[in-house]
């Protein structure tokens, strides 16, 4: 029998209180509480947006994992064939189904093979056609032995289920089984249902819920041979969407409520009960949806009469969520500097202090700020980026806070220099790259926020595109060929807008669930960023994967004008000032993408 030393290399220890930084997996008994404890990561299970199906419909079948899923068919406003692949990014619209129709049930693994079936163009026509998908084209095949719609399915195209349905009587109890080539018929369901995609499993192990024909929870169980009553939903609804392996991890999201109400509540299924988790961010039913318990997505779907969405959700289980801890405070208390570098080698240069804009430039080691030579212009507001050998700052507002300027300066490790202006004097902007090759966008001059890009090719500033959404107080992440940019202000609203550079031109994706500006932004590049606090007063933070956002572990302080370095992995927020009395701050938080948990053993 392996011992905790035999594993570990070390004896379970005594402690009179629990060890300072313990590591993942280790144990210690702590003798003033008296009890055993271990260390275990934090880990969250959650809803993220990504991008948008082409069509906002409902009504038809899908399957497939999180990074390979198919959506087939669509009701709205008519039925069709058309069809969707999904690639964990980005859906692409491929050549439909031969045969026009609505409520299909679709058999995939991966959305290069797939069959769909049934289905219907009206009320009185119920199809048997199935047809196979190679990953370019849709042919026919096998049919099923009864004509119905809005079919529940599980498996492959090689090996599916064929659930229940509608067509006359009313629904089915009917279960009839692929074998790569023709259904037949096997043992039906102990429960008529139907619906869009209420199952989890293969042919052998499986799992069906729900039912159109009322609000149901009840819930049950395939083995391969023979349907079993199993523990209910939490939830009574129609037309949910599901995801699983087998009957004993299954993911229900969204559907139908009582009133026929669109729902965003999640259940997850561990083999004997279903408990309540994170709810969807938009609440609907009739989507399309695939992935399993840990990865999942939802996709589309009805909210309201006549309003369709084209959203798509990823759902994740137990995801690593970050940590804050409390990194070396500034020497100089400021906000609304510039910041650089990364968590073990950054800077922090100018700023506002209670008596105006200084010069300051502090160094940071990865646990103590040490003040280095100043920078020639005092100012603050201004854009920032680079390492701590190799900076750039531009812009901002001079001493008085009412003169704003064009001014560019690079540290070379040492000292700064001044360089050419920029082509417009501005303040509030952001700045991401290096003293050789960056880019400013967005920003303020005197008057409205601005949308203007300036390319610096280390000699001179041009201008560029600009964005498509004017603001200042803004964050970015990035390099001048490939950028972020998020969030800000434009009067009198604070933007939750995110747009993608490319080099050439920005394009607008998915905003920040909290609109807000003057954050601590984080990250080096266009696919990952974070932006923690800001205003309107928060300690919110976001972290961004490159299509869309989740929010993750709160600051522990709330800041805002303050700024940020590093990546979205191994990244820190230091300076700004802080509510009720905007007392500026020289506080500094580091950030790590993973944290760990103290957990007492229960020795019952």
């Amino acid at each position: 029998m392996s011992t905790y030393q035999g594993i570990r290399g070390l004896k379970v220890r005594d402690y009179t209180t629990n060890p300072d930084n313990p590591i993942e997996g280790q144990l210690w008994y702590n003798k003033t509480d008296q009890v055993g404890k271990y260390q275990v990561p934090v880990v969250l299970s959650s809803w993220r947006t990504g991008n948008d199906m082409n069509v906002a419909q409902r009504g038809g079948g899908s399957n497939g994992p999180q990074t390979s899923g198919i959506a087939v068919a669509k009701s709205n406003p008519s039925p069709s064939g058309a069809t969707e692949l999904y690639d964990g990014t980005s859906w692409t619209e491929v050549n439909d189904l031969n045969l026009n129709r609505r409520g299909v049930g679709t058999c995939a693994i991966v959305n290069t093979s797939a069959i769909a079936f049934g289905g219907e163009q009206n009320p009185s026509t119920h199809y048997t056609n199935n047809e196979s998908w190679n990953g370019t084209c849709w042919s026919e095949v096998g049919e099923l032995n009864d004509g119905r719609v809005t079919i529940m399915a599980i498996g492959s195209s090689t090996a599916g289920l064929a659930l229940g349905g509608v067509a006359n009587p009313p629904h089915y109890q009917q279960n009839e089984i692929w074998n790569g080539s023709s259904f037949s018929e096997t043992n039906d369901m102990n429960t008529g249902r139907y619906g869009t995609g209420a199952t989890a499993g293969t042919t052998t192990s499986g799992l069906a819920w729900t039912n159109q024909a009322d609000y149901a929870k009840d819930c049950e169980s395939w083995n391969g041979s023979s349907w079993s009553t199993v523990a209910n939903l939490n939830t009574e609804k129609i037309q949910d969407g599901g995801g699983g392996d087998s009957n004993t991890t299954a993911l229900s999201s969204g559907g139908m409520g009582e009133g026929f109400v669109a729902l965003a509540k999640t259940e997850l299924w561990n083999g004997s009960a279903w408990a309540e988790v994170n709810d969807l961010s938009l609440a609907r039913g009739y989507q399309y949806n695939g992935g399993n318990a840990t990865a999942g997505w939802n996709a589309g779907g009805y909210l309201q009469p006549g309003a369709f969405t084209a959203q798509t959700e990823e759902w994740n289980a137990n995801q690593p969520v970050g940590a804050w801890s409390t990194g070396g405070s500034l020497n100089v208390a400021r906000a609304d500097g510039g910041g650089s570098g990364t968590r073990e080698a950054a800077m922090f240069f100018g700023g506002s202090t209670p008596g105006g804009a200084v010069a300051n430039n502090e160094l940071y080691g990865g646990t103590t700020w040490t003040e280095s030579n100043n920078m020639t212009t005092a100012r603050f507001e201004l854009g920032a980026d680079g390492l701590q050998t190799d900076s750039i700052a531009a812009g901002g507002r001079v001493p008085s806070g009412t003169i704003t300027v064009g001014n560019t300066e690079k540290w070379n490790g040492t000292s700064w220099s001044e360089h050419s202006d920029m082509v417009n004097t501005r303040r509030a902007g952001h700045l991401v790259g290096n003293s050789s090759n960056s880019l400013y966008f967005g920003g303020k001059t005197p008057g409205p926020a601005l949308a203007n890009t300036e390319r610096w090719n280390g000699s001179s500033w041009s201008e560029t595109n600009d964005l498509n959404t004017a603001r200042e107080s803004n964050g970015g992440a990035g390099v001048y060929t490939a950028a972020v940019c998020f969030g800000g202000y434009n009067s009198p609203d604070y933007k939750a807008n995110t747009e993608l550079w490319n080099g050439t031109s920005w394009t607008e994706v998915n905003d920040l669930n909290t609109a807000r500006g003057s954050f601590s932004s984080i990250g080096s590049s266009s696919t990952a960023a974070l932006a923690a606090g800001g205003y309107p007063t928060t300690n919110k933070n976001e972290d961004w994967n490159g299509s869309s956002w989740a929010e993750t572990t709160d600051l522990s302080t709330i800041r805002g004008n303050s700024e940020g370095s590093g990546t979205s992995t191994a990244g820190f927020a230091f300076g700004g000032d802080a509510p009720p009395s905007s007392t500026i701050t020289t506080a500094t938080e580091e950030w790590s993408s993973s944290s760990n948990s103290t957990k007492t053993i229960d020795t019952d």
